[in-house]
């Protein structure tokens, strides 16, 4: 990848893709999708499915490059496979060069299985740090997100940083680590609409839509990516 911008923080977020990247490697295979055009300077997406992962997509975006001067982005989710009792994951986080203006992070369930190990993993993991704050989320959002969702912004260098990068990692390594355990396929089970709805629902977002516009793309550009890449329904 070309670095453009360079800070303390930057170079901390970027390990962490890069760790994040090399736990996708190996439990899972990469592939091209072909629904992702490759034509944005600073975006890069890496594609990654297993026998119980359907969809694994981990996208950067790297400041300096066009309208985007100073704004780090990684965004990723972990779609299972439909026959798999397992949760999405996603993860979002935003930068400046000297802190973290926000990050999401989340395992949102698909079925209605309680108690489930990997929501009460999350919680567990989640419950202590220090950095988190409580956020009101909109209705979209409130149908699809566990209730121990992270949200925080202003995340301050150093120790907070650091929780953060340990959090993700480490359920990142827990979620491809359980993932093939036989105990979460389950025959008859199908959690497409359930995955069509987390998707639908992340597409009514508004920061989102208007976060890729400030980025300096076209609408009908934006509108592609969003639909078929990030948050593509499944027929």
């Amino acid at each position: 990848m070309e670095y453009l911008v360079h800070s303390e923080l930057f170079e901390r977020l970027r390990k962490l893709e890069k760790e994040i990247r090399h736990v996708f490697e190996t439990h899972m295979v990469e592939y091209e999708n072909d629904k992702h055009v490759k034509d944005l300077p600073g975006w890069y997406d890496f594609f990654y499915s297993s026998e119980s992962i359907r969809k694994c997509h981990i996208k950067t975006i790297e400041p300096g490059f066009g309208k985007n001067k100073n704004l780090w982005l990684m965004h990723i989710n972990i779609f299972p496979q439909f026959d798999r009792d397992l949760p999405i994951f996603g993860l979002d986080i935003v930068a400046n060069p000297n802190k973290i203006s926000g990050c999401f992070c989340d395992y949102s369930p698909t079925t209605e299985t309680k108690p489930h190990p990997y929501l009460d993993k999350f919680e567990f993991l989640v419950k202590d740090l220090s950095w988190t704050r409580a956020r009101e989320m909109p209705d979209w959002a409130q149908e699809i997100f566990s209730e121990n969702i992270v949200g925080a912004g202003s995340i301050r260098e150093g120790e907070e940083t650091d929780q953060l990068c340990e959090m993700a990692l480490h359920l990142i390594q827990f979620y491809l680590a359980e993932c093939d355990n036989t105990n979460y396929k389950k025959e008859g089970l199908n959690t497409k609409e359930a995955q069509n709805k987390y998707c639908r629902n992340q597409k009514m977002n508004k920061m989102l839509h208007g976060s890729i516009l400030a980025m300096g793309i076209e609408e009908d550009r934006k509108d592609q990516y969003v639909e078929n890449v990030l948050f593509e329904e499944i027929v």
